[in-house]
């Protein structure tokens, strides 16, 4: 139940499949898993009626109306599920009547049963998250937040304590601020109630307070994959983390942290099971080359920008996956327009809108053409009407290309807006600042040029701290012409005194737990053995597998590239010695045939220890999974996939292996320095 409220699904549904285990007839289990699973419908659907379904003579009263809540919600009947299911699964539309009845039968829930105080809490939460969602708008903030002061009163320490800060996150954003200052600590070890803290800091102008917040979840993220082996794509709101992160380390002029987050990004491994527009399209990789487009262009590098994806193996598109093409063109172009050579951004812009067309269900191709086509009209001195703006795009370049135009109404706009998003933020209250000013508004300039303000500036990069277009409302508002404050005034940022045992600050592949299995002649092989040496291991179900052995036969045509590489390859099987003896041979020398068929070591784990301590192994279904393992020569892990269907992309992990192999390779030490002998 925490971890549904602490919105960590993948978690919250191991614990309630664990639960099932242990009672496989109970109904509230299969409630637990459908709210674990509301982000994903059609599955949530199927527990919901799982739920339904198991309803029995021994149900409490009390279980009938939750279950009852939640088959209402998806429409389910009891004596036709099947029909009522085939009709939820096909819609996705939110429908405000049906999340109005899911209220109405919480309430119905808490005034019954008036001491459970879950119900309260998932009344709190469906109110909070229609506000959010579904756009139902709340009548009284404040009756709702009455209620979730009863719930802490009963228990100060409940995971719903978060809900407080949505609440009032766009009503009173200083009544968030003062729900977030007691909220974070409640569930350190759940990587978004961190982050669920920091949005409340943001939101009241505290944003260097968030930044520490945020750091505190990604050093949780970074513990759950070092303690599962995950690989990034399987981590619930990494992404977005890291993003929130990044952003508000660029609005406050701290880019060079910014920029190293955004290098570790590119470090990270990439999934290469995504087919269709993302195949190869790690959304980490575009997230970390967004930041590093994002920080030059605040920092005035528009010309850096417009080099980036062209020479830096950074940034240039590693597949051919329209996402990282169109990302490319799009950032180019923004920083030739801004360079005024917008000739040279047209023919990224006609690149983009054929992507678009032709890829026309993905949103993020048509916002990049729509984007950069409002900016290069803007630079031409055209009024681009009511086209898109540019994603990502910093206020400053934007309210300036409008100034450009003569429309000095609307780059105050432009700068009132982002200081809205981003309240306290740097760059977004000198701009402010600077446009009120220039507009004749010295009151509100004077307003925002407050202390808070000259205090952060010192709190930027040191090159970043001198913001010149400034001076004329320093000189106004009589402040001296060094109008920072002293650095000894700078207020210290508090830091969770559990930050260090959170996690490590920052992700570094796993080291890969040892094993020592037998080949199919019983000789005993160690991952110890293959020290200094790149090691690809297959673990597959076994040798009479149709599916493992396909899985093998992909990687046995690249075997010599692979070795080309540096990369020798291992199979580990779930059969026990004799099995693979009869298939391979019984001498250490295999047959002719199983030396081309399985040209590489084969090694057997029927008792599946090393399956279950390299994670290729279901709990819940109780037997083992395919799972490709990439080790580096350093016995660290640095790529994997695993679960029930093999992993057969042999020549994109190729390339990604050689990727890195390169990043993560140790640097050379450098001897030490030795004196001449005495003579």
């Amino acid at each position: 139940m925490a971890c549904l409220h602490g919105q960590a699904h993948a978690e919250a549904e191991r614990a309630f499949r664990q639960a099932l285990l242990l009672d496989p007839s109970n109904p509230m289990i299969f409630w637990g898993l459908a709210v674990a699973n509301e982000q994903r419908p059609g599955r949530a659907v199927l527990f919901a009626d799982n739920a339904l379904r198991r309803i029995n003579n021994a149900t409490t009263d009390r279980e009938h109306l939750w279950v009852r809540s939640l088959s209402n919600f998806y429409g389910l009947d009891r004596n036709d599920a099947a029909a009522s299911l085939s009709a939820t699964a096909s819609s996705r539309d939110p429908d405000p009547a049906r999340h109005r009845r899911r209220i109405r039968d919480l309430e119905q829930l808490a005034l019954a049963y008036p001491d459970d105080l879950e119900a309260k809490a998932f009344l709190l939460r469906q109110l909070v998250f229609d506000l959010h969602r579904s756009g139902i708008e709340l009548t009284s903030h404040l009756a709702v937040d009455r209620l979730a002061e009863e719930i802490a009163r009963l228990a100060p320490s409940h995971p719903s304590a978060h809900y407080r800060i949505f609440l009032w996150l766009n009503e009173q954003p200083a009544q968030s601020l003062t729900h977030a200052r007691s909220s974070s600590g409640i569930a350190p070890g759940l990587a978004d109630s961190w982050r669920f803290a920091a949005e409340g800091w943001r939101a009241g102008g505290r944003p260097h307070e968030a930044i520490t917040l945020l750091q505190c979840a990604l050093r949780s993220h970074h513990r759950e994959m070092l303690d599962h082996l995950l690989m990034p794509d399987a981590v619930e709101s990494l992404g977005s983390n890291y993003a929130a992160l990044g952003e508000t380390l660029i609005s406050m002029g701290r880019l060079e942290e910014a920029c190293t987050l955004a290098d570790s990004l590119l470090r990270l491994p990439r999934s290469l099971t995504g087919t269709g527009l993302t195949a190869n399209a790690s959304e980490l990789l575009i997230l970390g080359r967004r930041l590093h487009a994002q920080a030059a262009l605040e920092a005035g590098r528009n010309e850096a920008v417009s080099a980036f994806f062209r020479p830096d193996v950074r940034f240039a598109p590693s597949t051919g996956s329209p996402r990282e093409i169109a990302q490319s063109h799009y950032w180019m172009g923004l920083a030739l327009c801004a360079l005024e050579r917008t000739n040279e951004a047209l023919p990224l812009e006609h690149s983009l809108e054929k992507a678009a067309r032709t890829h026309a269900d993905d949103p993020f191709i048509t916002e990049r053409f729509l984007g950069l086509r409002y900016f290069r009209r803007l630079c031409v001195r055209e009024d681009p009407g009511k086209l898109l703006a540019p994603p990502h795009l910093p206020a400053r370049m934007h309210a300036r290309a409008w100034q450009a135009l003569g429309r000095k109404e609307t780059a105050g706009q432009v700068a009132r807006d982002q200081l809205t998003q981003s309240p306290g933020a740097l760059f977004a209250t000198a701009l402010y600042c600077s446009t009120s000013f220039e507009a004749g508004n010295h009151v509100a300039a004077a307003r925002a040029f407050d202390r808070t303000f000259r205090q952060n500036v010192l709190r930027a990069d040191r090159e970043l701290q001198a913001f010149p277009t400034l001076d004329k409302v320093a000189s106004a508002l009589s402040l001296p012409r060094r109008w920072t404050l002293p650095p000894g005034n700078l207020e210290p940022t508090d830091v969770p005194g559990e930050a260090g045992r959170l996690g490590p600050a920052s992700w570094s592949p796993p080291r890969a737990p040892g094993w020592r299995l037998p080949n199919h002649a019983g000789r005993p092989v160690s991952l110890s053995d293959f020290r200094g040496q790149a090691v690809l291991i297959q673990f597959f179900l076994g040798v009479s597998c149709p599916y493992c052995l396909k899985q093998l036969e992909t990687f046995r045509t690249s075997l010599e590239d692979y070795r080309k590489a540096g990369i020798e390859m291992i199979a580990i099987s779930s059969d026990p010695v004799a099995t693979l003896a009869r298939r391979l041979g019984n001498a250490e020398e295999k047959t002719a045939e199983a030396r081309r068929t399985f040209p590489f070591t084969i090694l057997a784990d029927p008792g599946l220890g090393t399956f279950r301590s390299y994670h290729v192994f279901d709990d819940f279904e109780g037997g083992p999974m395919h799972g490709t393992i990439l080790i580096g020569p350093e016995g660290r892990i640095l790529w994997s996939n695993t679960g029930h269907e093999p992993f057969t992309h042999a020549e994109g992990l190729l390339s990604e292996a050689t990727r890195l192999l390169h990043t993560h390779q140790s640097k050379p030490q450098t001897p030490p320095r030795r004196d001449p002998p005495l003579r």
